[in-house]
């Protein structure tokens, strides 16, 4: 899997989930490979509901921050469209979360996707069901321009899933 930050991805803006400049944000950074991301993240007191519980909007963050990053890396941006979240097992404040996002199905107009947050030990605490449209292409374009050198470093995140593909299939034969 390739590191966003280490491909120079830009995470220097608000985006709640992903972005470094908003101090209350959960400061994401993804693992990604083909139709598919990860990232690890330790849930904070101030990210409770009940106490010493993480509160489910915060869950339900992570799991479609995550999902959406399984498409944005290859360049497909996309807005979710519908999300249903199942809360299998409590999530406690300060467990380490795995947390995962996989293409299920894609259209030339939606994505199906599903998440899962899983503890440290592989149990499965939550999931998720979702559609994301894909943006239309008026949209995605302004938003380039304001994610400067995104192609750039796009491009170098393809590079890195296919060499790793690559060298996945090698191994194989």
């Amino acid at each position: 899997m390739a590191r966003l930050s280490d491909l120079g991805i830009d995470f220097d803006h608000w985006c709640f989930a992903c972005g470094r400049a908003n101090p209350q944000g959960l400061h994401l950074d993804f693992d990604v490979a083909r139709r598919r991301a990860e990232t690890r993240f330790v849930p904070r007191q101030e990210h409770s509901g009940y106490e010493g519980v993480v509160h489910g909007g915060i869950v339900t963050a992570l799991l479609d921050e995550t999902m959406g990053w399984a498409i944005f890396h290859e360049g497909i941006w996309g807005v979710t469209a519908r999300i249903n979240v199942a809360f299998r097992q409590p999530i406690l404040v300060g467990m380490e979360l795995v947390v995962t996002g996989t293409v299920t199905k894609e259209t030339h107009r939606a994505i199906e996707m599903h998440g899962e947050i899983r503890d440290a030990a592989g149990v499965l605490l939550a999931e998720a069901d979702a559609t994301f449209l894909v943006m239309p292409e008026e949209q995605r374009r302004r938003l380039e321009r304001r994610y400067s050198r995104i192609d750039e470093a796009f491009a170098k995140v393809r590079a890195a899933v296919a060499a790793e593909e690559k060298e996945l299939e090698h191994g194989r034969t």
